[in-house]
């Protein structure tokens, strides 16, 4: 069945993730250190990600395999929800289909060897189109459930707040889900929404908006021209996320609008404005290929629901297949790396016996606090080092905030210590206005099997001599 196929997909990720040798990309040794001080929020991210990983270490331990294990199992609810919804709107058929396909999608495959706030979001985005299509069939207590998870949602990641455009399209293209407006179970589901996420508004205050400016700069329309290489390249990255399979029946179904029926449009409804949006973004600026995932939640039903009606439920065959060899790939494609030399986890390599080399260094300066030039070092030296709080500063000469670790640290702090400055830079700017002693130390390298060494210089600085 379609429940078993799921468990032993997850039981599958999960194995893999457990014997994977595959250090941290820095942004996940940041959200693990986001972890290790639960708040209400952070400088670029709202705060579900960081408590499920302190749930997930303190679960499964507070290495790679602790803060990774969350993924796979989020994403197996994901699919629970997405079935559940396909069985509310279609048969139990449908369902398992869904279930399967979602489970399987290519961004889904890899996005469940990593962690990020695609994850939660992913899982509350599903949670909420399941509730409020409850509760549009039955009313009753079910709005709670919407409300929630619009709430958990936004406290995962902005990008929720795209299923309200959701919602607004499908009462114009679903007559039939008008009458949801007259409910008030479907509005006090909104406000709960608003109020589980006041507490991260109320960080956001209390830290000057930091978060909310974040993401603006991210979408970044301050662009002078027009990128169609950018739309091209995120264009191309959808047929990796969704499948090209289902990609390309998705645009089918939408040129077959009128065929849809009204379930199918409803559906339609909750991933058209994202892809329309991202699209746009990419146009005028750049957008990520993830950036639209949340999109391919109702798609996936609307897709597998359209194939089965017109009986061709051999496109899915097709795409189980296609994705489950992806999959493989993703999880066991190692081996094929020096055959092919490439290696698409490169940045995720090396980084422990980089954390040795430091660890050498300190053992020679013992008293010495580690000062990192940029986010992703201080990122890795944070879980690889361990240093502990207090003993790493980001180097920040302008007082600019421009992430957590320059939100959390002081460079006041470094007032009486000597400090080990680890950068890309051989002869980095602006040391010598604020320390009065420089001394270079042997560099550490970050071996990478198919790309050149990652070399840090070292700088033993001492004699802060603070902002000028």
């Amino acid at each position: 069945s379609a429940a078993l196929f799921v468990l032993a997909l997850t039981v599958w990720r999960l194995a893999a993730l457990y014997t994977s040798d595959i250090n941290l990309f820095f942004d996940e040794a940041q959200y693990w250190y986001w972890s290790t001080d639960p708040a209400f929020g952070y400088f670029s991210k709202p705060p579900v990600l960081a408590w499920l990983i302190w749930l997930s270490t303190a679960t499964f331990g507070d290495i790679e395999f602790g803060i990774r294990a969350l993924s796979p199992i989020c994403y197996a609810l994901t699919a629970a929800f997405g079935g559940a919804t396909a069985y509310r709107l279609y048969n139990a058929h449908t369902a398992a289909w869904t279930a399967v396909m979602l489970a399987l999608l290519p961004g889904v495959g890899l996005s469940a060897t990593i962690v990020s706030t695609d994850v939660p979001l992913l899982l509350c985005w599903a949670a909420a189109l399941y509730f409020y299509v409850r509760y549009s069939q039955q009313g009753g207590l079910w709005w709670i459930g919407l409300g929630a998870a619009l709430g958990l949602g936004l406290l995962s990641k902005y990008a929720m707040a795209y299923f309200v455009l959701g919602l607004a399209l499908a009462m114009l293209v679903a007559p039939s889900q008008r009458k949801i407006l007259c409910r008030g179970g479907f509005w006090a589901a909104l406000l709960l929404g608003v109020i589980l996420f006041l507490p991260n508004v109320w960080w956001n205050w209390a830290n000057d908006f930091v978060s909310f400016g974040h993401t603006a700069d991210n979408a970044n329309w301050g662009q002078q021209s027009l990128k169609p290489g950018k739309l091209g390249e995120f264009v191309g990255g959808q047929f990796g996320v969704f499948g090209p399979i289902l990609l390309i029946a998705f645009v089918w179904a939408l040129f077959r609008w009128r065929r849809l029926g009204e379930t199918g449009r409803m559906l339609a409804a909750f991933a058209v404005p994202v892809l329309l949006l991202m699209l746009v973004q990419s146009l005028v600026s750049r957008a990520h290929a993830n950036w639209a995932a949340v999109a391919y939640i109702s798609a996936a039903i609307m897709v597998t629901g359209w194939l089965l009606h017109i009986g061709q439920a051999r496109w899915l065959k097709a795409s189980l297949v296609l994705h489950l060899l992806a999959s493989a790939v993703v999880l066991h494609g190692g081996p094929f790396i020096p055959l092919t030399g490439i290696d698409p986890w490169h940045r995720q390599r090396g980084w422990t016996a980089l954390a040795a080399g430091i660890h050498d260094l300190q053992a020679q300066h013992p008293n010495a606090i580690l000062l990192a030039s940029d986010r992703k070092i201080a990122a890795q030296i944070m879980f690889y080092v361990r240093p502990g709080l207090g003993n790493m500063v980001k180097w920040n000469p302008d007082g600019h905030i421009n992430d957590h670790y320059e939100l959390t640290s002081n460079m006041e702090s470094l007032k009486g210590r000597t400090a080990l400055f680890l950068t890309r830079q051989i002869e980095p700017v602006g040391l010598t206005e604020r320390f009065a002693s420089i001394t270079p130390l042997p560099s550490v390298t970050r071996l990478r099997p198919t790309r050149p060494p990652e070399v840090y210089y070292v700088f033993l600085l001492d004699g802060y001599r603070g902002t000028r």
